[in-house]
Order: C-alpha cells, then sequence, then structure tokens
C-alpha cells in the first residue's frame, strides 16, 4: 500500500461495499451515533449489525492489507517496539512487533484513519519502512494493555499535559506554541514542523520508558539514538545524516545555546512538564568527525523530596548511616562513580537533616536537585566562581550543615577539612570505587593522614542495580555453596536460602529487570581505624578491619537483597566485586 493509491473512505461506505452491512442498516447506525456520541463502528457492534471482526476484515480487503485474526501467539519483539515511543504507538494505535533486515517495521493496526501521514512520519522518525497488518480492536487493545498496563491516552491529553520550558527563559510553552518555533538551522531543506515533533516524540518516549540518558550519536551516514534505561543503552532508532544540524539546532534551541556554535562543546537545559511531573534535562554537545554528539540527562524533579528512608537502604545500613548523621561536626564522604546515584544519596540526606534549626548551604556543579528550605549554590569557574572561592565564601556566612558537590581537587578537599574540624557537619563525594579506597584516594591528593583522621566521621561507598521485575521474577534454591556461606552470614539459622532469577515479559520487554536500587557499605571511622591511616596502611587491610568491625561490603549487601526477591545474583556480580 502506498500514500499515492490509498483512497481513504469512511468506514460505512466500506462495510457496504464488502456486503457486511446494508444502506438503511448504516443509516440506522448513523442516526443512533448522533443521540450516544459514540465512534460507529462501537455503535455498530454494540447493536449486533456487525462484529469487530467483520470491520477488520472488511478494512484489510478494501485497501489490501493483511488480516490477522488472532495475536494469541504473537510476542511483539522489544527492539522493534523501542523504535516507536509509547506516545506514537498509543495514538496512533500502532503497535511494530517485528523488524527485518532490509529495514522493515511490520506494524499491527486496528484502522486506517491517516494511515498515508502515519506511514509518512514512522518513516521519518525511524528510517524503517511500515507494514501494515490489520487486527480488530478488542486484540489491539489487548497488546496495548500487555504492553503499558495503561488506558489509551489521546493527543488532546499529550497537549494538555506536556509543557516545555527553556533553560534561562520564564515562558512556558505548550505543544501549540513549540510548533511555530521556526529557528531552525538555515542550511538544511528540512522542514522545522517535522523536526519539532521528533524532537517533542524522543523527549516523550525518554520519559515514558523512565530512561536516564539520551545519547544521539552521528555516524557516517545515520545518526544513532540510544536511551540508557535501568543503567544500560538501548538503541532505540535512528535517522538520515542530513536531518542531524536541524534536530541539534532544535534542541539548542530550547537549551539556550548557541546554534551557530559547533566547534566547540556546550553545556544547556530546559525542562518538560508531563502531567503535572517536572523533568529536567541536561544537555552536553561534543563535537565529533561525523557532527556533534549530543547527551541529554534526565531528572525526575519529585526525587529532590526524596528522604534517607526512601532510598533503598538495607535496614542494617540505613541505621549505620544514620548513626553518622547524628555527628554535630566531620566530614562524610559519599563514593561512587559516576551515575551511581550520589546526588540522590546526598539530597535523602540533605532533607533527613533539614530543619529550621539548620543554616545549610550547598555548594554544587550544577544544581541537580532543587530541595525547598536549602541555600544552593553553583560554581562558575569561567569567572573563577570554584568550589574553593564558595567554601571560604560559606564559612562566613554561619552554615551549620555544608554540603560540597563534589572533592576534585586538594585545595577543595583541604578547605572542606578545615570546615568539618571548626564545628560544621560536611558532606561530599568522591569518584572512587569501594569506601575504604577514598582514604587512600584522599591522601594521594595530598591531605595528611593525621588531618583526615580528625575530620573524617564516615564513607558511604554505593552502586546502582537493577531490580527483578516483580510480575515475572522466579523464586529458586540457592544452590552455590560460596552464596549459601555468605547468607547463613546475613541471614542466620535459616534451613534453606532461596533467591530470584529473571524470566522477563512484556511489562519489562524481557529484560526481567524494572527500576533501579542501590547497594551501599557504611565505613564507620573508629580509633583502631584513623590509627591505620596513620600508618599509612594498604586498603586491603582496612577494608579487613572495617569488616570485623560490622561494615557489609557492596557485594554482601546485594546479596542481601537478592535472597529478599529485589535483584538478582548474577546482577549483584555485574556490579560489584567480590
Amino acid at each position: 500500500m502506498s500514500s499515492e493509491t490509498f483512497q481513504y473512505k469512511r468506514l460505512g461506505e466500506i462495510l457496504i461495499e464488502n456486503n457486511y452491512l446494508t444502506e438503511k442498516e448504516i443509516e440506522l447506525a448513523v442516526n443512533l451515533q448522533k443521540q450516544e456520541k459514540k465512534p460507529l463502528g462501537q455503535i455498530l457492534v454494540e447493536k449486533g449489525f456487525v462484529t469487530w471482526n467483520d470491520i477488520a476484515t472488511a478494512l484489510s480487503k478494501q485497501y489490501s492489507l493483511p488480516f490477522l485474526e488472532s495475536v494469541s501467539e504473537i510476542e511483539p519483539d522489544p527492539d522493534a517496539i523501542g523504535i516507536l515511543s509509547k506516545h506514537n504507538i498509543e495514538n496512533w494505535r500502532a503497535i511494530p512487533f517485528s523488524k527485518d533486515e532490509d529495514r522493515t517495521l511490520k506494524i499491527l493496526i486496528d484502522q486506517t484513519n491517516s494511515l498515508p501521514s502515519i506511514k509518512r512520519d514512522i518513516q521519518f522518525i525511524t528510517g524503517y519502512n511500515p507494514s501494515f497488518y490489520i487486527v480488530s480492536k478488542p486484540n489491539l487493545d489487548f497488546l496495548l494493555k500487555e504492553l503499558f498496563g495503561s488506558s489509551i491516552g489521546s493527543v488532546e491529553d499529550l497537549k494538555s499535559s506536556i509543557e516545555v520550558t527553556s533553560g534561562k527563559s520564564d515562558s512556558v510553552l505548550d505543544l501549540e506554541t513549540v510548533s511555530q518555533m521556526t529557528d531552525i538551522d538555515k542550511e538544511s531543506n528540512a522542514d522545522s514542523a517535522p523536526v519539532i515533533k521528533f524532537v517533542n516524540e524522543m523527549i516523550m518516549g525518554a520519559i515514558s520508558q523512565e530512561a536516564s540518558d539520551i545519547h544521539i550519536e552521528p555516524q557516517e551516514k545515520n545518526v544513532r539514538i540510544r536511551f540508557r534505561v535501568d543503567g544500560l543503552l538501548r538503541k532505540i532508532s535512528e535517522y538520515p545524516i542530513k536531518l542531524h544540524n536541524s534536530i541539534v539546532s532544535r534542541i539548542k534551541i530550547i537549551s539556550k545555546l548557541d546554534i551557530a556554535e559547533r566547534r566547540l562543546p556546550q553545556d544547556g537545559k530546559f525542562f518538560v512538564r508531563v502531567k503535572g511531573e517536572q523533568y529536567d534535562f541536561r544537555v552536553s554537545t561534543m563535537p565529533s568527525i561525523f557532527g556533534e554528539k549530543l547527551v541529554l540527562r534526565l531528572l525526575r524533579v519529585s526525587n529532590s523530596t526524596k528522604r534517607l528512608d526512601n532510598l533503598g537502604l538495607s535496614e542494617y545500613n540505613y541505621k549505620r548511616l544514620n548513626y553518622l548523621l547524628q555527628s554535630p561536626y566531620g566530614i562524610l564522604l559519599v563514593t561512587g562513580p559516576t551515575g551511581s546515584g550520589k546526588s540522590t544519596t546526598l539530597v535523602g540526606i540533605l532533607n533527613q537533616l533539614k530543619e529550621v534549626t539548620n543554616n545549610m548551604i550547598t555548594v554544587e556543579d550544577p544544581v541537580e536537585y532543587s530541595v525547598t528550605g536549602i541555600t544552593q549554590c553553583q560554581v562558575q569557574p569561567e569567572i573563577g566562581l570554584t568550589f574553593a572561592r564558595y567554601l571560604r565564601a560559606i564559612l562566613r556566612q554561619d552554615p551549620d550543615i555544608i554540603m560540597v558537590g563534589e572533592i576534585r581537587d586538594k585545595e577543595t578537599a583541604i578547605l572542606a577539612m578545615e570546615a568539618s574540624m571548626t564545628g560544621h557537619l560536611v558532606l561530599s563525594t568522591l569518584h572512587t570505587n569501594t569506601a575504604s579506597a577514598a582514604i587512600n584516594r584522599l591522601v594521594n591528593m595530598g591531605i595528611e593522614a593525621d588531618v583526615l583522621g580528625v575530620s573524617l566521621i564516615g564513607i558511604v561507598a554505593q552502586r546502582l542495580v537493577r531490580t527483578l521485575c516483580d510480575s515475572c521474577k522466579k523464586k529458586v534454591p540457592l544452590v552455590s555453596e560460596e552464596m549459601e556461606k555468605i547468607a547463613s552470614q546475613l541471614q542466620p539459622g535459616q534451613p534453606e536460602y532461596f533467591t530470584y532469577i529473571p524470566e522477563g515479559c512484556q511489562q519489562c520487554r524481557k529484560t526481567g529487570y524494572r527500576g533501579r536500587t542501590a547497594i551501599h557499605e557504611v565505613l564507620i571511622m573508629d580509633k583502631k581505624l584513623r590509627s591505620l591511616m596513620l600508618e599509612n596502611t594498604p586498603e586491603r587491610i582496612v577494608e579487613e578491619y572495617a569488616r570485623k568491625a560490622g561494615m557489609r561490603t557492596m557485594f554482601e549487601d546485594g546479596i542481601h537483597k537478592a535472597l529478599m526477591g529485589i535483584t538478582s545474583i548474577d546482577e549483584i556480580k555485574r556490579v560489584a566485586i567480590e
């Protein structure tokens, strides 16, 4: 079927031509439709004139599309589904279920309204050639519910629920206003409206899939779009390289970046509101040999209200961390690699400590979450406003609790230590793999061991692991002797131990996992640890003593969560070192 040969006809005409109804029956149904204000197809089925299968069969004959009577044996390919956003699938009532090597995308539909324009949009957005298959409305509704577990939204619902706001502007733009913004790269011949629509759909797709990042990666002939979902990158779609400048320019416009500058990296931001929930987007551009690569990081603003007890800490580690937070002064470090949830943990700690009697000040780069009741400051190295310079100013602001976004250099580290020794509780982050490694890292920065021993009260190390899908996880006996030994230490006295494994279902896109949680290790400083620091003791021995003193390693904390059915042992082995 091509859009050139497609001639749209009303449903009544199609049913008459295919001998499913008479003109008199259609006339009666149309009169009932005016009274009951329902779609004609629904009236026809409710009054017993035809079945939904009759309607689907008639449409398939009229437009020479294959008809699938049953969908019970269809298992849509998650890679095919991911090519279209949730909004497009629901709005077009079009479910991708398979893709071929020749870039054909097989799609289930239950109606032919606007099919030529839907075909054009799919070709533009995905680069795939759609091949349509007709199914009945109840069958399509069933698959949509299986995929998304929710009622079907409309484009009007979307228009009323999404707003896009640029990073440094107070004006709010809804979809109608956005579609009028045509200041797109003048070198591109692409029409601006499809580009705007494409960017909006990409943003909505990332939100609906709960992605943490969008990667837009130019290659020689195509540009690849990948979403990071549950910590892993997943290819979503591709588009031709000739459209890349227009799409980059559109994102730069809403992020308040310079659209003419393509030689240097840039950073910007904007935010989106969807059904009352705000999502902040941090935009980073970087030149590459085939064009600018963009990464958009998504931050859900509601995370800024989380408290410590909402962060997935085990009861054991929660008590240890809460003990550290009772200290009136000293420095507490949260460590882990980029993207391990350190900022979210610090926000939880701040919310836990937030009281009207405390003067709390943060200095960050950038300010990722806005926390009410706290003074937050953002560094600007280009004008000399660094972490160290801010810290000097903060100490003259009568603070009780100071949060330093990250310790990156010796000067910042020394000032943070000095602040913690003069009656302030200081919170900060450091990039290390384990809690015990943070001590050596600070010493290697040039911090004297005796200063560190006096100021440091504890270290929290963490990683993010995927959580098992509740719809398909399977309980199995723990058969590994090594794992049983750890389990007996974590949960002593049980006759048998069980864990859970991922199976995969439609709810989790066959991955077996949905969402993420953190695993932790909480090191509490004591006299013995301080003496080991002064003796420049190797990291391995420091960790051995910390474990004897009660610290659970991240691996052990992960096994504990695997025994509880939160994650799997394989996932813990992937993320943490035993």
